[in-house]
């Protein structure tokens, strides 16, 4: 990976804009490593790394061995940041410009809110947890980036899989476009725990282990996208792509390896001995012992496919993760308009009125974009919101009566692409609230956030209601909106609409969170 001409917006909530010409910092508590990445923004808002370091701990074996992350795993990683934060004094860099993110996994360890306490107690940083709809994204932006520099992939057909620590990502691309998704409960470190003995097996029942395991998933997988022509399969992962190297051929940047190169190779390192591996693949023994999953489960996923290769993306990928982390990507709008398109696939799967959801979308993101004074959320609501708009009423499919208590349920139980959990949730509650009761501290699910979530579910609800009133009929005869902000009252103007007494009454009858929220009647005029 290269590490200039990367945009320098921030990818994740976490820490202040930097200034050009000022280092900053990002450490990253990932899956079998801590990372640290320091770079400084240059001419033209050009992002250049001037420092990565790498090293070695254990909390994928942990978490998935023990569910926990053990005390000594806690001691090595407070000493390790603790190293990390000096060298980030040695280049004078200030604790509000050093960002701390730890692996989406995390959250799957009984004791982690007991290890991100002791990570921001050694730290005085705000410990990050980045979760699936993150890592989601992150892989979306590796996956797009390879795809733009290579003219066959991004002509084709292209699947795209991420074999991680616990899940397996797939995503589907149809010349360069995000056409289907799915996330699986298999991952290199929940396979190889999974068919771990006590006593140890040799090399071929390790193998067969893994395939028995491993064989459920695939084929899963394979019925899910059972429907489409796979013309090229990408192959993304730290240990991948740490061994493309040894069998593939270059190719612009990437490696093509043959089916049964990747299946000899897979064979020779599952023979191998743990230091044996280190000298081969030059990695260190957390980042090594999931080798054998890995390459087992692509290999799985090759065969499957009937695939004869596999192309796999050049460069480190936890230095290209981190690097996401720090700086962001230029493919950011390109990830909100996929977010959005596969919101309304889920609308057109329950059958919703696409042209009124569509509607009530572009008058819920204006409103939201021109009244930014009023709310001050940030602007990754705008994106909340927007979903929550097109998926409104989902429940409907279910039964009309009280369909936004049926939209809750449904989105509560259906993954949305690049969103992540916490985002999936307030999407499920504004859809319950855009109509009716308003949000109340004794309802299921509203109860479990913070105060500044609640909030941000009451703004945002308001607008939500507000958007949906303007096109009661869903007739969409409110084409244009302007609006007015007055004494007391938000004026908005319909031009080309003589009668809005629908509209008013509706706005009307739902108005009532929004005048309490920000203080405003709203009142319909044509002029």
């Amino acid at each position: 990976m290269s590490d200039l001409g990367v945009s320098a917006t921030p990818a994740l909530s976490g820490g202040p804009a930097v200034l050009a010409g000022k280092e900053e910092a990002v450490i990253y508590v990932g899956a079998t490593s801590v990372s640290l990445l320091i770079g400084v923004r240059g001419k033209g808002d050009v992002f250049e790394a001037v420092d990565y370091l790498d090293r070695p701990l254990p909390v994928a074996r942990d978490i998935f061995r023990t569910g926990s992350i053990t005390r000594g795993t806690k001691e090595q990683a407070t000493l390790i940041l603790r190293d990390y934060l000096a060298t980030t004094q040695e280049y004078g860099i200030p604790l509000e410009r050093v960002r701390l993110f730890n692996t989406n996994i995390l959250s799957e360890a009984h004791n982690h809110e007991i290890f991100l306490n002791r990570l921001q107690m050694t730290t005085g940083l705000t410990a990050r947890l980045i979760d699936d709809g993150d890592m989601t994204r992150l892989i979306y932006q590796i996956a797009l980036r390879l795809l733009k520099g290579q003219p066959t992939l991004r002509d084709a057909k292209t699947f795209v899989t991420h074999i991680g620590p616990g899940n397996t990502r797939a995503l589907f691309f149809d010349r360069g476009k995000l056409s289907g998704y799915s996330n699986y409960r298999l991952g290199i470190f929940r396979a190889r725990e999974a068919v771990a003995t006590p006593d140890g097996d040799g090399a071929d029942h390790l193998t067969h282990h893994l395939e028995e395991h491993i064989r459920g998933v695939v084929d899963h997988l394979a019925q899910d996208f059972s429907d489409v022509t796979i013309q090229c399969h990408v192959a993304i992962g730290a240990e991948i792509q740490s061994a493309a190297p040894q069998i593939g051929q270059v190719r612009q940047g990437a490696y093509v390896v043959l089916e049964q190169d990747l299946e000899r190779y897979t064979k020779k390192v599952a023979r191998l001995t743990p230091d044996a591996l280190v000298r081969e693949l030059h990695v260190h023994y957390s980042g090594g012992e999931g080798m054998v999953a890995a390459l087992q489960t692509n290999l799985a996923l090759a065969r499957r496919f009937g695939d004869e290769q596999v192309w796999v993306p050049g460069g480190d990928f936890q230095r290209e993760l981190v690097m996401d982390l720090m700086t962001g990507s230029p493919l950011a709008n390109t990830f909100q308009e996929e977010v959005v398109q596969a919101a309304t696939d889920i609308g057109v799967k329950y059958k919703t009125d696409r042209k009124h959801a569509q509607h009530v979308a572009a008058m819920a993101q204006q409103l939201f974009r021109e009244l930014q004074p009023m709310h001050a959320l940030d602007t990754k609501y705008e994106l909340v919101l927007r979903v929550a708009a097109i998926l409104h009423e989902v429940g409907m499919f279910i039964s009309p009566r009280e369909h936004h208590k049926h939209s809750l349920y449904v989105l509560l139980n259906t993954e949305i692409f690049g969103l992540s959990s916490s985002e999936r949730m307030m999407v499920a509650l504004l859809a319950r609230y855009h109509r009716r009761y308003n949000p109340d501290a004794s309802h299921p699910h509203f109860s479990d956030l913070t105060r500044e979530q609640r909030l941000v579910i009451f703004k945002l609800a308001a607008l939500l209601r507000i958007a949906d009133a303007l096109d009661r009929s869903h007739a969409q005869r409110i084409r244009t909106i302007q609006l007015r902000p007055e004494a007391g009252r938000l004026v908005i103007v319909t031009p080309g609409v003589e009668d809005t007494t629908v509209e008013q009454l509706a706005i009307n009858s739902k108005c009532d969170l929004f005048r309490e929220i920000y203080g405003y009647e709203i009142i319909l005029t044509k002029f």
